[in-house]
C-alpha cells in the first residue's frame, strides 16, 4: 500500500509549498522514534505515539498507542474509525486525512500549528476556574442561602419556644428543631442539668470560658503543676482545648494521640533541653522500651527500687528463691494429698479490680506442700510464717511448756522432762525448773538451726546465721515490686483471652527466680499498634499512660 504524506512548509506570511514523500506500508505510524513513519521532533509526543491504518472505500482506522489517547476531531479518543477530512492534533502538529488520489492508495497532510492557534485552542478548552467565568452570580446564591439557613436553622427552632407543641412536630419530622441547635449528646457526668445551657454557656455565642468548669471542678487535681511542667502551653490551656462536651456519654476526656503526641513528639524542643523523656510520637513506630521498676537497695542497706531500660539480661534480686521449672511439670508434684498439676493461676490470681495478681500468700498458697513443722512428736504443731522474733518466740513458749509440764518422750531429755506429772504430784523443785528450762531453751536453738537451714526456710530465703555472740538469725527480706510498671496503667481482665506465656515467656523453664518475667515492648507491639494500625489494636497513649496531674495543686489553685 502506497501512502501519500504531504508536508505543508510556511515560508512567509503568506507563501507556501508543499513537500511530498511516499510511503510504503499497511499502517502509518506516527510518534518521536527515528523509525516513524511521520517523524514528530515534539517532547509532547511519545516514541510511539500512534498509528493510522486504511482500511479501505475512504475510510481511516486511528488508534492511540499511549494510555493519555490522542485527539481526533477535537475529542481524545483511544481507537476512531473516520473519513478524509478528519484532523488529528499532536502538541504542535496537525495530521488531516485525504481522499486517496493518483497512484496512492491513502493520503495525509502535515502541517505545524502556530503559537497563535494553539493559544487560542488552549483558551477554548480551558475549564473556567471562577464564577465570573461563568453565568452563576455570586450575590444571588448566597444571598438565598443566608435566607434559608436564617429560616430554617434559627426562624423555625426558635419558634417552638411561641408555638406549643411545635417542637414535638418538628422532632418527628425532616424540619429543624431545637436540636438543630444541639451538637449532639452531653457527657454522662453533665446529663443531670442538660437541660440548662447556661450553666457552661454563661455568654451567648462565646466559647466555654474556665470559670464555668472550676465552678464544680474547683477541687479537682491541676493537670500541670507549674514548677514541674514549665511549659506555657500546658499550663494556659483552655480546659475546652481537650474537654468537649456534647460528643456522648463518654466524649469529655479526649483519647486522641494528638493529646500528648503533640507535645512529646518533640518534647526536647519545646522544653529548651530541659526534659531528658524521650521523644515519643506513636506507640507503634515511635517509642522508647518500657523502664521497669527493679528492688535495689542503697549503701546504707536502705530499700531503693530503680528503674532501668527492660532487656532479656535484667534480672530482679527479690531476695526469695523459686524455681519455676520444679512446679509446673507437666507430670504433676508429689504433695502431701497426692500428685497434683499446677498452673500460673494457682499462685498467681488477679484481684479484685482484675489490673494486678494477689501478693503470694504462703498460707493460701504454699502451705499446701510446704509446712512449717518442727517436732516430730508433734506433728500437727507449726511455726507462724513471720518474722524472725516471732518463730523463735514459738519454739521457746513450745518446749518451755513441755518442759514445764513433762510427759515429753524424748530420749536426749532430762528425766524430770520426760516424766509424766500426775495430779497431785508434788511441784517441781527450782534446781528440776532450772534444769528442765535449760534443756526446753537448748531444743529450742535446735529447732530453730534446723528450721533455718534444713528444708524450711532455707528452701525459698536466704538465711544467714546469727553472727558471733548474737542468737538472732537473720532472713533476707523478699522485695518483689509487684507493680513493674509504675509509670503505666496495665489490666490482667482485659487480656484474659491470652495464656500467661504468652506474655511472660519463658516461664515454664526457669529455674531462677531472679529471672525477670516482664515482657518488654516489642511483646506488647506483637498485638497492639499506634493509633493509625489497621492489622493490630489501635493503641493511643492513654490506654496505657494516665495525665500528669499534680498531687497536691487543685485546678483553682493551678491558675
Amino acid at each position: 500500500m502506497r501512502w501519500l504524506i504531504r508536508r505543508v512548509l510556511k515560508k512567509g506570511k503568506s507563501s507556501i509549498s508543499y513537500e511530498d514523500d511516499t510511503h510504503f506500508g499497511e499502517v502509518l505510524t506516527i510518534g518521536r522514534a527515528s523509525d516513524q513513519a511521520i517523524f514528530l521532533p515534539d517532547l509532547r509526543a511519545a516514541l510511539n505515539h500512534a498509528s493510522v491504518t486504511a482500511t479501505g472505500n475512504g475510510q481511516y482506522r486511528v488508534e492511540s498507542l499511549i494510555v493519555a489517547g490522542i485527539r481526533v476531531n477535537g475529542e481524545i479518543t483511544y481507537a476512531i474509525t473516520v473519513g478524509p477530512g478528519a484532523i488529528i492534533e499532536l502538541g504542535s502538529t496537525r495530521l488531516t486525512l485525504l481522499d486517496a488520489r493518483g497512484d496512492y492508495d491513502a493520503a495525509v497532510e502535515v502541517s505545524a500549528i502556530d503559537k497563535s492557534e494553539q493559544a487560542q485552542m488552549q483558551s477554548r478548552r480551558k475549564k473556567p476556574t471562577s464564577l465570573s467565568q461563568t453565568w452563576i452570580s455570586k450575590r444571588w446564591p448566597s444571598w438565598l442561602l443566608f435566607l434559608l439557613i436564617l429560616a430554617f436553622g434559627l426562624l423555625l427552632p426558635a419558634a417552638t419556644h411561641v408555638v406549643p407543641g411545635l417542637n414535638n412536630v418538628l422532632r418527628h419530622s425532616p424540619l429543624p428543631s431545637t436540636m438543630f441547635w444541639n451538637p449532639g449528646e452531653v457527657d454522662s457526668a453533665h446529663r443531670y442539668f442538660a437541660a440548662d445551657c447556661k450553666r457552661c454557656h454563661e455568654n451567648a455565642f462565646l466559647m466555654v470560658r474556665d470559670s464555668a468548669c472550676t465552678t464544680c471542678h474547683a477541687r479537682t487535681k491541676a493537670h500541670a503543676d507549674p514548677a514541674k511542667f514549665n511549659i506555657p502551653a500546658l499550663g494556659d490551656a483552655r480546659c475546652g482545648t481537650c474537654h468537649q462536651d456534647h460528643n456522648g456519654e463518654r466524649g469529655m476526656v479526649s483519647t486522641d494521640q494528638r493529646l500528648c503526641a503533640n507535645c512529646h513528639a518533640d518534647l526536647k524542643d519545646r522544653s529548651k533541653g530541659a526534659s531528658q523523656l524521650v521523644d515519643i510520637s506513636d506507640f507503634g513506630t515511635a517509642h522508647p522500651e518500657f523502664h521497669v521498676s527493679l528492688p535495689g537497695w542503697n549503701a546504707s542497706d536502705e530499700f531503693t527500687p530503680k528503674s532501668m531500660p527492660w532487656s532479656n539480661a535484667l534480672k530482679e534480686n527479690s531476695g526469695l528463691k523459686f524455681n519455676h521449672l520444679k512446679h509446673l511439670k507437666p507430670d504433676g508434684l508429689k504433695t502431701p494429698d497426692g500428685l497434683k498439676i499446677l498452673t500460673c493461676a494457682n499462685c498467681h490470681q488477679p484481684d479484685v479490680s482484675g489490673a494486678a495478681m494477689k501478693p503470694i500468700a504462703f498460707e493460701t498458697m504454699c502451705h499446701d506442700c510446704h509446712t512449717l513443722g518442727f517436732d516430730t512428736l508433734a506433728p500437727e504443731r507449726e511455726v507462724p510464717h513471720a518474722k524472725v522474733e516471732a518463730v523463735t518466740y514459738t519454739l521457746d513458749e513450745f518446749y518451755a511448756k513441755r518442759a514445764l509440764e513433762g510427759g515429753y518422750a524424748d530420749a536426749r531429755a532430762p528425766t524430770i522432762v520426760q516424766e509424766r506429772r500426775r495430779p497431785g504430784s508434788p511441784p517441781m523443785s527450782r534446781q528440776e525448773q532450772v534444769e528442765a528450762l535449760a534443756w526446753a531453751r537448748d531444743r529450742a536453738r535446735e529447732a530453730t538451726r534446723t528450721l533455718f537451714t534444713g528444708k524450711a526456710c532455707v528452701t525459698c530465703h536466704t538465711v544467714n546465721p546469727p553472727p558471733a555472740g548474737e542468737n538472732v538469725w537473720r532472713v533476707a527480706p523478699v522485695r518483689v515490686s509487684g507493680i513493674w510498671y509504675t509509670k503505666a496503667h496495665f489490666t490482667h481482665a482485659k487480656h484474659q483471652t491470652q495464656a500467661c506465656v504468652d506474655c511472660h515467656e519463658g516461664a515454664q523453664k526457669s529455674e531462677a527466680s531472679n529471672d525477670l518475667l516482664i515482657p518488654g515492648i516489642e511483646n506488647c507491639r506483637e498485638c497492639h499498634g499506634g493509633a493509625h494500625a489497621r492489622e493490630q489494636v489501635a493503641t493511643t497513649c492513654i490506654a496505657c499512660h494516665a495525665y500528669h496531674r499534680s498531687t497536691q495543686l487543685t485546678l483553682d489553685q493551678g491558675q
